[in-house]
């Protein structure tokens, strides 16, 4: 890094030098020079860009005004260079110069902002473009003022310039000071450097230097002008500053809202005071903000609306996932626990019934065959029982390793047997090979429990009371079903 402030130094070294030595040609070598150190922070914005990872659209921005800038500078020097009579500042070189503030406009208003869409995104580069536009045409305005033959008024454009340049250098610091990411920071701190640095260069060199010590390119004034450029191409291999403190999270939500308004209230702003000179650009200019604004705010809208519309689609997505079992696809203990406590507070006039349904000997089935072919077969049994649970109020949900559940309100005694013995028959029919079986195949036990609409068990005793009844199952052979009030078998 230090190497590469050297040759900063000798940069600006040789350019004196240059001059120096060789006087005759003093304004084609200073323009070389001139040309070539925004030329290199222009290359230098690059590979800024392409070294950062995730990539910053800031640093593309500063290159285009850079290249811009370059522009300006070239064709200042085929001016001076070909042209016979000496024109300070033709409307065509101006228009360059006031634009290339536009690029830095837009990244300051834009890079880390909450516009994602492209939409958004647009509007805002198209209200950027009209700034520099209207801003340039205030300075035709103004200038068309004071025209003394063809000349125009130099301090007059001096002042403008000053203006504009204040403009990017108040506002990035703005937003460097209201960074909350380690990339915002770097790219606004380099861009901070570059824009005060270059306003307070500018601002001597355009009212001391071009008016009074030296009207023409190719004195030893011309090295300040190389000083910007070096700064932002060797100021962008700085690492940030890791210590520095960032803002409060309020501060730089605002800030990062407020950053693309401000762009439109100084397009009115400009827009405003070219109306007293040129009407019919001036009020376009109001036109075009608030219609800039208008949809702006409109696609801001539709964008949060959008984003709350997926919000609550993944937290219905979530709130589903965090009632369904993983494994099987069908409701987990949580979601079983509670719609039994809806079941059992609001009971329907004809009761509630539970059946508890374990699979028989699956430790034995699992340490035989693998966990693989053990979750295997869970799924399928879960795939029987669903299949054959017919109505939406009923709840089959796993409860807990080969064991599930099936939760259904509204339905007697006799009904939720009829039901037990399908599924039992069911599973029995998935024909699932099972050695330590004595079907030699998988089968389930069931115990199921009823409680009436008129009173009966309240609070986990159904729960209690059809677990009390699968163990009976399990005592009584297996592969059966039996009720908490008797034994009932298929």
């Amino acid at each position: 890094m230090r190497m590469i402030g050297w040759l900063a130094v000798a940069f600006i070294v040789l350019h004196g030098a240059m001059i120096v030595w060789l006087p005759g040609h003093a304004m084609g070598v200073s323009y070389a020079f001139l040309l070539a150190a925004p030329m290199m922070a222009t290359v230098a914005m690059f590979y800024h860009h392409r070294q950062r990872q995730p990539a910053h659209p800031g640093w593309i921005l500063a290159a285009a005004s850079m290249g811009l800038w370059t522009l300006g500078m070239l064709a200042s020097c085929i001016q001076d260079m070909t042209v016979a009579t000496y024109v300070l500042a033709p409307a065509a070189v101006m228009l360059i110069y006031t634009l290339y503030g536009v690029p830095i406009t837009y990244a300051i208003a834009t890079v880390g902002t909450d516009a994602s869409t492209w939409s958004q995104r647009a509007i805002d580069a198209f209200l950027a473009l009209a700034l520099g536009l209207l801003y340039f045409g205030l300075i035709q305005a103004l200038n068309a003022l004071n025209i003394v033959g063809n000349d125009v008024s130099p301090p007059l454009i001096a002042h403008l310039f000053d203006l504009e340049n204040a403009y990017l250098a108040i506002t990035a610091l703005i937003r460097f000071f209201a960074s909350d990411s380690r990339q915002q920071r770097e790219f606004f701190g380099v861009l901070v450097v570059y824009t005060l640095s270059y306003a307070l260069v500018a601002f001597y060199y355009n009212h001391h230097v071009a008016l009074d010590a030296a009207p023409q390119t190719g004195s030893l004034y011309d090295l300040m002008v190389d000083v910007p450029f070096l700064l932002l191409a060797v100021s962008g291999l700085s690492p940030p500053r890791q210590d520095a403190p960032y803002p409060s999270p309020a501060l730089a939500r605002f800030v990062r809202t407020a950053s693309p308004q401000l762009l439109a209230l100084s397009v009115l702003v400009v827009a405003i005071f070219l109306m007293r000179h040129r009407f019919a650009w001036g009020a376009a200019g109001v036109v075009l903000v608030l219609l800039g604004s208008g949809l702006r705010s409109v696609l801001g809208e539709v964008r949060h609306a959008q984003i709350e519309g997926q919000l609550r689609d993944d937290q219905m997505r979530l709130a589903e996932l965090a009632h369904i079992d993983v494994l099987t696809g069908v409701a987990n203990r949580r979601a079983f626990e509670e719609a039994y406590a809806r079941a059992t507070a609001f009971r329907a006039r004809r009761g509630v019934s539970l059946l508890m349904i374990d699979i028989d000997r699956f430790k034995q089935y699992n340490d035989f065959y693998g966990h693989p072919a053990g979750d295997r077969c869970l799924q399928s049994v879960a795939r029987v029982l669903r299949s054959l649970e017919k109505r939406r109020s009923d709840v089959l949900a796993r409860y807990g390793g080969e064991e599930f559940v099936l939760l259904m309100p509204d339905t007697t005694r006799a009904g939720a047997l009829l039901l037990a013995q399908r599924l039992c028959d069911a599973v029995r029919h998935l024909d699932i090979e099972h050695t330590a079986s004595p079907a030699g195949r998988v089968t389930v036990s069931i115990g199921g429990a009823t409680l009436d609409a008129a009173g009966g068990s309240l609070g986990r005793e159904l729960i209690e009371a059809a677990d009390r009844a699968l163990y009976l199952a399990k005592e009584g052979g297996r592969d059966r079903v039996e009720w908490a009030s008797g034994p009932a078998r298929d």
